[in-house]
């Protein structure tokens, strides 16, 4: 194939990103953010991979267990010094073991998203708080040449907007709040760091609002 460097950087098949790409703890401070603001003390991380945001948020006070069905990351999140575990079904905690359970960039990935909320909901004592890609506006970005970036994800299996990822979670939880966050910087395709910089400026102040944002933010309630 002429070109398959290029094809392979496009087009990502995340079920094995963490197996080559470095072990270093990279988080979102968006994602962070929502955790803090939501969170109780004990987390479950379902999900976990190789243990990114189980590290991150130990280091903050929480006390955190990860659970995940790739047994690579498990045992790479246990080198680490995540208490992680492989489960390939139900997981072995008793209900309501935990203040809150996170779902980071899980969702999408899955053929039957209700079991992983269904077991979510039995775990979670406070809430459960759930981030996927937002697939709002996709009409607006093609008429312009453009999509997000996690269309080029080969082992996506859901495509949420806030609309269907609010009725979905309504099937489990008796209380849910979907908003769209991560904003696109409206001068992010300029290449001079200082307007982009700019950018970023003008879309917090709400002098240049930004008109899509990168990812979908919930907070479910049992």
């Amino acid at each position: 194939m002429i070109g398959k460097e290029i094809h392979d950087i496009v087009f990502r098949d995340t079920k094995d990103f963490y197996k080559s790409n470095s072990h270093e703890i990279n988080v979102s401070r968006p994602i962070v953010r929502f955790i803090e603001q939501h969170a109780g003390k004990q987390i479950l991380d379902f999900g976990c991979a190789i243990g990114n945001y189980s590290l991150h948020l130990s280091g903050k006070g929480y006390v955190t267990t990860g659970v995940d069905i790739n047994e690579q990351y498990v045992k790479i999140a246990q080198s680490r010094g995540v208490n992680a575990l492989h489960i390939t079904g139900k997981t072995p905690f008793a209900d309501k073991s935990f203040d809150t359970v996170i779902i980071l960039e899980v969702l999408e990935h899955l053929s039957d998203p209700d079991i992983v909320l269904q077991e979510a909901k039995r775990l979670a004592k406070n809430n459960v708080l759930i981030t996927t890609p937002n697939c709002n506006k996709i009409k607006e970005l093609r008429n312009v040449g453009l999509l997000f970036e996690h269309f080029a994800d080969k082992d996506h299996r859901n495509f949420f907007t806030q609309e269907t990822m609010h009725e979905l979670l309504l099937k489990h939880f008796s209380s849910v709040k979907v908003i769209e966050g991560n904003p696109i910087n409206p001068l992010g395709l300029f290449h001079s760091p200082l307007i982009r910089r700019l950018g970023k400026v003008l879309s917090y102040t709400k002098i240049l609002p930004a008109q899509y944002s990168y990812r979908l933010f919930a907070v479910a309630q049992p």
